[in-house]
C-alpha cells in the first residue's frame, strides 16, 4: 500500500514537472534577436512579467505580450548596452546607452522615443519645493533678458506690501532690489534657488501667519513669482 502511494506521488511530481517545463518551453519572445531561449513569467504563451531572454543579443527585465516593456537591460552582440525604459520592444523613456566610439567608452543618457534618442533629460522650467500658509504661487517668464527673479504679493487684488512684515530672503545668486510693488533679485545665475519668508495677517485679520516659500527655477530668463497669501 505504501509503495503504491509513493509511486503515485512520484508520477504526480513527474507529470507536474513535465507540464511546467512544457509551459516554459512554449513561452514565446517576439523579438527574433533574443528569441532563442527564455526563462521567466508567462501569460497566454507569451513572455509577460519579469524574465530573461537570449539569442544573438540578450535582455533581462520586464516583458509585456512577448516584448521588452518596462524597465530592462539589453546587451547587443557587439557589446553595446542600454539600461532603462522600454515600450513594445523599443527604447522609450529614460535610459542610459553605453557604446564604443573610436575605441573609447561613450555614454548617452537621456530620453528615448520609439527607439530614437531625443536628448538629455528635460528639466521643468521651475519647481515649487515647499510652501506654508500660502494659497498658491505662479511663476511667469517675462522674457530672456535682463535676467532677474522678482516677487510680487497679492491678496484679493491688492499688490501692495503694506500688510506684510518681517521679510527674509535667501537666494543662490544675484543682488537685492526693493521697489514699492515688488522685491527683486537682479543679475541672477540659473539654476536659481530662492526662499521667501514673511508674516502676513490671515483672511480675517485675527492672527498673523508665518508664510514660507521655497522654489527652484531651472530655465534662464526674467521671472516674476507671484505669491497669493
Amino acid at each position: 500500500m505504501k509503495k503504491g502511494i509513493v509511486l503515485s506521488a512520484i508520477l504526480t511530481l513527474f507529470f507536474l514537472t513535465a507540464i511546467l517545463v512544457k509551459g516554459q518551453e512554449s513561452c514565446t519572445v517576439l523579438m527574433p534577436r533574443i528569441a532563442d531561449s527564455y526563462t521567466g513569467d508567462c501569460k497566454q504563451g507569451l513572455a509577460d512579467g519579469k524574465g530573461e531572454a537570449f539569442g544573438i543579443d540578450q535582455y533581462k527585465g520586464t516583458f509585456r505580450k512577448g516584448y521588452p516593456d518596462g524597465e530592462g537591460i539589453y546587451i547587443w552582440q557587439t557589446g553595446e548596452k542600454y539600461e532603462g525604459q522600454w515600450k513594445k520592444g523599443l527604447r522609450d523613456g529614460k535610459g542610459t546607452y553605453t557604446f564604443k566610439s573610436e575605441g573609447k567608452d561613450s555614454l548617452m543618457a537621456g530620453v528615448w522615443k520609439e527607439d530614437k534618442y531625443m536628448g538629455a533629460e528635460v528639466l521643468p522650467p521651475y519647481v515649487i519645493q515647499y510652501r506654508n500658509s500660502i494659497g498658491r504661487v505662479t511663476c511667469m517668464k517675462m522674457g530672456e533678458k535682463p535676467v532677474y527673479v522678482r516677487y510680487k504679493f497679492s491678496r484679493s487684488g491688492d499688490t501692495s506690501l503694506g500688510s506684510i512684515s518681517n521679510i527674509t530672503m535667501t537666494y543662490s545668486s544675484g543682488s537685492e532690489t526693493w521697489q514699492s510693488t515688488f522685491i527683486g533679485i537682479e543679475n541672477v545665475e540659473f539654476p536659481f534657488e530662492g526662499r521667501m519668508k514673511f508674516n502676513a495677517p490671515n483672511a480675517f485679520n485675527t492672527a498673523m501667519l508665518n508664510c514660507d516659500l521655497k522654489f527652484l527655477i531651472n530655465e534662464p530668463g526674467a521671472w516674476v513669482v507671484t505669491i497669493f497669501y
